[in-house]
């Protein structure tokens, strides 16, 4: 049976690592292959830039040198011989490449300086990693460099204090602030040399770690954004630690796009730099409504009414929430101002506490809601015409609205008092009329009527007199009488519109018909089947 191979297609990764001097004094450059994959490698070796002076201009040039050796993981060199350097003058840094069938890779540029003789040496592969205030160690040959050099990194713009130790193995130091760079070269300059461009030796490239803020709260609803600010270091190449999720760092992180309610509502919160995790000292906690802060501004609702909800708010719900009073399910809704109703449906009389269940919490409220069926106790008429003011009382909600029905006519959507219910006797027919009292579901869009046992009294509208008794058409005519205001008021035989005087129900004026000829004609007010009428005519005179 055929094996066919797995393909590797992981990039390859190399890196260029130092400069190690021999005990002749000889330079080796050195190198790192750190993978391999399947891709055909057709070259590799060292490139150099280096400076050339062509007309009085510094040109900057790049010359490579392979190497013969196959190219496999591990270590890699090249001794600069002296051919080289008879080649290269006024070298400034080097890095290690790899050519292949589908690309070519280049590891990262190291500074080299060779007019001077190196009396140190640096171990290879020594990756260099930290936060500022931490101390490194380098391995290497130390002998006798604390005496003849100091000590610099990046563009820090003083000497950095080192220790030799470890029989001049060891040389260690405290990484001084970086702010937000990612790298910085660390090198030797010998202390004897005052020049004002001292040749620099190089002896490792520092990468800093990234240092991220904890958030200013860690209570936070899911549907904002998690704001994580740098202290320190490149954070591009972090993960933010959000319970079990590894997320990109970015300055602004959207939450609901990681965290599910499935998973609860407590989260850990953290980052992962490339070498250290670190756990903030809480927890994320997304929001949860305040039961101690949601409140009924009215205590009170009517079976299949609402009831105003308070100090809930749409950002405290995550995922599914279910409303009950007591044990019986109940709607929620919110109008365009974020504002909560609770709808009771046809629940029974008593008192129920508010409870909100999710996956993660479970409240019930100390106060109650108490659910009250309509009754009206009695009223009171200051007055028995038509837009006469009527007060019923009874257990209404304030704020609430109510419609009143009385037979064929009423009046809509009418604000509560809390215990009584104000509004105008309407257009109606003399006599006594049954009081029906009712209200909107506004979320199920169905009516509750309650039929009580109240009547009003309501007057007969009266017409009593008009004035003047003629005019031209550009006559304006006054009647009156009891309630007038609310008949129909016909010229002749054509309906004319009334304007009511005033406050007065019992006084309107008219306006004759457009082109109405000269004569006498009849004024009549009517309501329902009631029509009454002057003997006395209005006389048109010619202009």
């Amino acid at each position: 049976m055929e094996t066919i191979p797995m393909e590797d297609t992981k990039p390859i990764r190399i890196e260029t690592q130092g400069i190690e001097i021999t005990e002749d004094k000889k330079t080796i450059l050195t190198a790192n292959i750190l993978h391999l994959n399947t891709d055909k490698v057709i070259e590799h070796g060292f490139e150099f830039l280096y400076i050339s002076y062509i007309d009085n201009q510094s040109i900057e040039k790049t010359k490579t040198y392979p190497i013969t050796e196959k190219a496999v993981p591990g270590r890699v060199s090249l001794a600069l011989e002296d051919n080289i350097l008879n080649e290269l003058t006024n070298l400034s840094r080097y890095r290690y490449y790899i050519k292949t069938d589908k690309d070519e890779i280049k590891g990262n540029y190291v500074p080299l300086y060779i007019t001077t003789t190196q009396d140190f040496s640096i171990h290879p592969n020594q990756a260099i990693t930290g936060y500022s205030g931490e101390t490194v160690k380098l391995k290497g040959n130390f002998k006798d460099v604390s005496i003849k050099y100091d000590l610099y990194i990046g563009d820090h713009p003083t000497p950095i204090p080192y220790n030799i130790s470890n029989n001049s193995i060891d040389l260690s130091f405290t990484l001084p602030v970086n702010g937000f760079k990612e790298e910085a070269s660390v090198y030797l300059i010998k202390k004897e040399d005052t020049s004002n461009y001292p040749s620099q030796f190089y002896i490792a490239s520092v990468k800093y770690l990234t240092r991220i803020n904890p958030p200013d709260d860690y209570n936070i609803s899911p549907y904002s954004y998690l704001h994580l600010t740098v202290k320190e270091g490149p954070a591009y190449n972090s993960s933010i630690i959000i319970g079990n999720k590894l997320v990109p760092y970015r300055d602004y992180i959207m939450l609901s796009d990681y965290i599910s309610p499935d998973d609860g509502d407590v989260f850990r919160l953290g980052y992962y730099d490339g070498r250290d995790t670190v756990i903030f000292p809480k927890k994320l906690q997304i929001f949860r409504p305040d039961i101690n802060k949601i409140y009924f501004p009215s205590l009170r609702a009517h079976p299949s009414g609402n009831a105003l909800v308070l100090g809930l708010s749409h950002d405290q719900l995550f995922g599914d929430v279910a409303f009950s009073l007591g044990s019986h399910p109940v709607h929620m809704g919110y109008d365009n101002q974020g504002i909560y109703s609770i709808y009771p449906g046809s629940l029974p009389d008593g008192e129920y506490p508010l409870e909100i269940k999710s996956k993660n919490y479970h409240l019930i409220s100390q106060k109650k809601l108490k659910i009250e069926t309509l009754k009206a106790t009695h009223l009171t008429q200051n007055g028995q015409d038509m837009g006469s003011t009527v007060t019923v009382f009874g257990n209404f909600i304030k704020g609430h609205h109510y419609n009143i029905m009385l037979d064929n006519n009423g009046h809509y959507g009418i604000p509560a008092e809390e215990g009584k219910l104000n509004f105008t006797i309407p257009m109606l027919k003399g006599g006594k009329h049954n009081l029906t009292i009712g209200y909107t579901d506004a979320h199920e869009n169905s009516s509750t009527a309650i039929q009580t046992n109240l009547t009003i009294e309501v007057n007969q509208f009266t017409f009593t007199s008009f004035s003047p008794l003629k005019g031209n058409t550009s006559t304006n005519i006054r009647l009156k009488g009891k309630s007038i205001a609310f008949a129909m008021i016909y010229f002749g035989d054509n309906w004319v519109h009334a304007s009511q005087v005033g406050n007065s129900h019992d006084e309107v004026i008219i306006s004759l018909p457009f082109m109405t000829q000269p004569g006498k004609y009849k004024i009549s007010a009517r309501i329902g089947e009631r029509w009454l009428q002057l003997s006395d005519a209005f006389e048109v005179t010619n202009p």
